[in-house]
């Protein structure tokens, strides 16, 4: 075993050299920025690393709320991705202000399920730096059987000021298909419902290979009514990064094959 370890070092260290031999243009400068016509949906995975301030840098009006204002840096969440999430409180955290829930179904077990609310200032449906969070979103879990549209379970709550939300679910829901939604926003300045972020599923069982009680979702989200005019220059800025990163992985394939 100990043999075969060494071996995989060693054999990493060479692919790196290698890569790094072949690959000059990692050292050496990035391609040219790409214009904003070449979009790929692909660099969606090129997730931003901090929420920005509201549009224009100031708290933005809410309908019938307090203002909302810049929030915190910070990772989006993908599903399954416990560590890129720093410093949001685990699941002892006060997140979230829990609302109601239906009737608690058979069985001990306990889910949290956390993840973030929102506002995509350019209209693409994916986090950029310029998108900033929405509070006092009414967040929805909701299950039902896999052939039948019967509501068995239902936890609400609410997102905080960093659009963070935090639910709590009771319950084996093996048989069940559970998502959260969003469906109404607060934000004046972002009120379409995206068309792919306004739901995301959830697996609220232990018997299908997940472990533990947490369970992080992907992001959902709003849009504004109009693109901000800064989203060109990000988007630019993002797709450059993608490509990059794109280029690096290509290479790397063609020297293992």
């Amino acid at each position: 075993m100990a043999n075969y370890a060494t071996l995989l070092i060693l054999s990493f260290i060479a692919l790196s050299m290698a890569t790094i031999g072949h690959c000059s243009w990692i050292s050496g400068g990035a391609p040219p920025p790409a214009s904003i016509g070449e979009v790929d949906p692909g660099f969606a995975d090129e997730l931003v690393d901090e929420l920005a301030p509201s549009p224009n840098g100031e708290p933005t009006k809410e309908k019938g709320g307090p203002a909302s204002g810049p929030g915190p840096a910070g990772d989006f969440m993908i599903q399954g991705k416990r560590s890129i999430w720093e410093g949001f409180g685990g699941v002892g955290g006060d997140f979230i202000n829990q609302g109601k829930a239906s009737v608690t179904p058979d069985g001990g077990e306990t889910f949290i399920i956390q993840g973030k609310i929102y506002c995509d200032p350019c209209r693409i449906q994916f986090p950029t730096k310029i998108s900033f969070p929405l509070r006092d979103v009414k967040v929805v879990l909701a299950c039902h059987k896999e052939n039948s549209n019967v509501e068995t379970y239902r936890v609400e709550g609410m997102s905080d000021e960093n659009g963070k939300y935090k639910l709590k679910a009771v319950g084996d829901h093996a048989e069940e298909i559970c998502e959260v939604s969003v469906t109404e926003s607060p934000e004046i300045n972002c009120p379409d419902l995206m068309d792919d972020e306004n739901h995301v599923r959830v697996s609220l069982t232990t018997k299908h290979g997940i472990k533990g009680r947490a369970r992080f979702a992907n992001p959902l989200g709003f849009m504004a009514e109009v693109a901000d005019p800064r989203c060109k220059e990000e988007i630019n800025k993002s797709m450059h990064a993608w490509k990059k990163k794109k280029k690096k992985v290509l290479c790397i394939v063609q020297i293992l094959s």
